[in-house]
């Protein structure tokens, strides 16, 4: 093993369940370098959970499995206390995260991570599978730095790749994947219309639900420095996609489209996030 070969496998297993009129946590496995503290409950009683990576950030070669049952009726809100940052990779082994939630019947599970900031150098593939019941409603969130950009850093990292699979009653329902290499071919793709454009933060969005026949989402209209647009997949999907040339615009705009999916699919007040 040389110094820069894999040295760490974090782990987390949380199990949910309805207890009354609140969502308890049952269940809470945590193996360093991942950990939660200690559940919020919000007056909807929907609990609110915070994931903290207390070290400077994920490795090349570090391999992380996060695992999220929510059993019937629970309601909870997963954040992650602070972005996400990818460490150059000197080796080239690519840094490894899998996501798997389950959501049981009446149940709702939220996921929304806080930005994720590949180095230079850097390289990470993450895979999120959902299984829903027919009744599960579900929503996530995330958005991509181009790089460390105050620096002067962009699309410097040696490779991203994302895959988000959603099941209701074991039938995919949505999927979507991305991958970015560092080459020069692949880096003239990135900078091209739809895909980062002229922008430095780029963010998506998935939500399933029992929406309102007669919803419509009113997003902000499209601006030079702020662009979201988004749609609806056969499955019963609304996607989403948005870019801007700032960090703060991006969150403001997926912040907007999610309380206000929040409000009329699942009856729930916007998100006041503190960290």
């Amino acid at each position: 093993m040389t110094l820069f070969s894999r040295t760490r496998f974090g782990q987390l297993d949380l199990h949910f369940a309805r207890r009354g009129q609140k969502t308890v946590l049952l269940r809470d496995l945590q193996k360093a370098p991942l950990m939660i503290v200690r559940p919020f409950e919000l007056p909807c009683g929907t609990l609110m959970v915070f994931i903290v990576n207390p070290t400077g950030g994920v490795l090349g070669g570090d391999h992380s499995e996060i695992r999220v049952t929510v059993g019937e009726g629970a309601t909870v809100v997963i954040l992650t206390q602070s972005a996400t940052r990818l460490q150059p990779s000197p080796d080239g082994a690519a840094a490894l995260q899998h996501i798997f939630f389950e959501v049981g019947p009446g149940a709702r599970l939220e996921y929304y991570p806080e930005r994720t900031i590949p180095f230079a150098g850097s390289r990470f593939a993450q895979d999120i599978q959902v299984n829903l019941s027919a009744t599960s409603e579900f929503g996530l969130t995330e958005s991509l730095a181009s790089g460390r950009v105050q620096m002067g850093e962009r699309l410097a990292f040696g490779s991203y790749a994302s895959r988000v699979a959603i099941y209701r009653d074991g039938q995919r329902v949505f999927l979507d994947a991305q991958r970015f290499d560092h080459t020069a071919t692949d880096l003239k793709t990135a900078r091209a219309a739809g895909v980062w454009g002229g922008m430095d933060y780029v963010g998506s969005g998935v939500w399933l639900g029992q929406q309102p026949a007669a919803f419509h989402l009113a997003c902000a209209p499209l601006e030079a420095d702020a662009q979201v647009v988004w749609g609806k997949g056969q499955g019963g999907a609304l996607w989403l996609r948005g870019a801007a040339q700032q960090g703060p615009r991006l969150d403001e705009r997926l912040a907007s489209v999610r309380n206000q999916i929040r409000h009329e699919w699942f009856g729930a007040a916007p998100l006041q996030i503190r960290r």
